[in-house]
Formats: C-alpha cells, structure tokens, sequence
C-alpha cells in the first residue's frame, strides 16, 4: 500500500513555518524521500518533488542536504537504526543475558520483518538498481553489515562461555555473514520480487535457519531451551 503524503506544515506567516513544523521538518523530508524513491525510484525523483512532497522549499532541502545521495543515506540509515533499536530492547547486544538460539531468532527475526514492511521499497529500489548506483549499493552493504556484526560480537561472547565448541574464532566473522544471509536472504529476494513474507512464514523460515548454523557450530542447548519462542517482534 503506498505511503502516505507527508502532512502540510503549519505556517505562521508568508513563506514561514510555524517552529513546531520547523522541528517535524527533517522527518517530513525523509517521509517524502522515501515515499518517491519507493514509488518512482532514486533516478527518476528529483530534490524539487521531495521539497514539494514535504511542504517545503527547494531551498529549505538544499539547506539541509547537498544532493539525492545525502537524502538517501539518511532514509536508509533511519530503517537501520530503527532495527538495531528494536533488537536491542529485545536481545541484548552482548547476547549475556539470553540463549544463543533465543538471541539469533530475535535478532533475525527483527532484520526481516523490517525488510518486508519498511524496508521494503528500498530493498526492492537497491535490488533494482544498485547496478549504476554505486552508493546505493555501498549503503546496502553497509545494512547488511550491522546485522552480521551483530552476530560476530554475539559468537565472541558464546566462544568464551564454551557454547559453539565447533566453530574457530578465525571463523567467526564469514559465519557471522553466513548465519545472516541464511535467516534473511530469503526475505529479501521475496520482497523484491513483490512477495513479502507474512509472520508465520518468518518465523518457521527464521527459526529453522538459525538451528541449522548454531547444529554447525556444535551448539547444544540445555533441557527445554531448544524451540523456545522468541519474543514477538
């Protein structure tokens, strides 16, 4: 369902906002961004149309931001942060305090219902055109990296407790990326072909991924720890 038109400011005299639009005024422009990158692409959208989209002047998103590529950067870094404040109210980033399998399936879990809800434009546009847009493909893996480092910093902490005996610590940074791509890939091949993945799908596809890399990693989970649902995302 496409998004919604960002609101239209209050203003408090010619060509003035009112401070409490002038303070909403960088998310309206990301709002914006987004909801023309999503629709028309990065190409085909200029800096004119998102000013328009977002009740604001061409020289007010200019004052703000030197070009597309800086708005983009932005948008994206917006969907990463708000993943990485989901997990971490659900899984600590230190992993000390939860079972691996508990930490992975929540953290995974997380990645891809972002992915197929308000990343998914932006999956689809990267996918698309990344090709001929060098940055937008850099920032992709830039994404994708937070999530794998996640999981590398979770797999120091298991090592040193004993907890993936199989698994060396000169491995840890490629299985960190295997782990990731094998509980979200799928998700995102999915959205980008239009067909984004419901909750139970996610949770099966999530939760059988991650019991095959922690199997691998000679993980052994104590009495009643194997198949615990993790929280709800």
């Amino acid at each position: 369902m496409p998004a919604k038109s960002a609101a239209k400011p209050k203003r408090v005299g010619p060509g003035r906002l009112s401070a409490e639009a002038t303070a909403e005024l960088p998310t309206r422009l990301l709002d914006a961004a987004m909801k023309l990158f999503s629709e028309q692409g990065f190409a085909a959208t200029t800096m004119d149309q998102i000013a328009k989209e977002a009740g604001a002047s061409t020289k007010t998103i200019y004052a703000r931001y030197s070009n597309k590529s800086d708005i983009l950067k932005e948008v994206v870094k917006r969907i990463v942060d708000k993943t990485v404040d989901g997990i971490q109210h659900q899984a600590p980033v230190d992993a000390e305090n939860t079972s691996p399998r508990d930490f992975l399936v929540t953290l995974c879990t997380q990645v891809v219902v972002r992915i197929s809800t308000d990343a998914g434009a932006l999956n689809r546009m990267a996918f698309a055109e990344s090709h001929h847009l060098p940055e937008l493909k850099r920032m992709y893996a830039e994404a994708t990296a937070t999530g794998a480092g996640m999981i590398r910093r979770a797999l120091e902490q298991w090592h040193g407790q004993d907890l993936i005996p199989a698994l060396d610590p000169s491995e840890f940074a490629q299985a960190a990326v295997l782990c990731h791509s094998m509980a979200t890939d799928w998700a995102r091949i999915g959205t980008a072909m239009a067909d984004a993945p419901g909750r139970a799908e996610i949770d099966t596809r999530v939760g059988f991924a991650v019991d095959m890399f922690l199997r691998a990693c000679g993980y052994r989970p104590e009495p009643g720890q194997a198949k615990r649902k993790p929280r709800k995302a």
